[in-house]
């Protein structure tokens, strides 16, 4: 995470976005996890804006994600609420992380846990990582539970 954010607390929300947020001081590399309900971008990452924007402090503007790991819905540009995010697919991002930024501001990074893994495993890794106060330093050792 880059520049000044909001403390990061492990929680998960109560609605559909499944989220867990990383203490601030848990991992260098991961901010939280994130267990989407589909592969449909769109959706999900609308469903996901508002929480990281609150994490951050302001509108997320941009979003980076694994072109490979969702589904063929790829927009460039997704109006969430009043503001305008760009969403950028690249081959070599980490196919298990989603990376949020306000602009060329403050950013985070969410490991994804696909949301087709089994749904006792996502739900107890989930939970863990919510009381967690140290979490593994990459987004493969979070889904391997290393």
């Amino acid at each position: 995470m880059t520049g000044t954010v909001t403390e990061l607390r492990p929680t998960i929300t109560v609605d559909d976005t499944r989220l867990v947020w990383a203490p601030a001081d848990a991992s260098k590399m991961l901010d939280g996890a994130w267990w989407p309900t589909s592969r449909d971008a769109p959706t999900e990452i609308t469903a996901l804006v508002p929480h990281a924007s609150r994490q951050l402090g302001g509108a997320v503007t941009r979003v980076s994600l694994n072109i490979d790991s969702w589904g063929p819905d790829q927009p460039r540009r997704l109006t969430v609420g009043d503001t305008l995010v760009r969403l950028g697919w690249f081959h070599t991002l980490d196919a298990a992380t989603i990376t949020l930024a306000r602009g060329s501001f403050d950013r985070i990074t969410l490991v994804v846990i696909p949301p087709d893994y089994d749904a006792a495993i996502a739900s107890n890794l989930m939970q863990h990582l919510s009381t967690a106060t140290t979490w593994p330093d990459d987004a493969a050792m979070v889904l391997t539970g290393r």
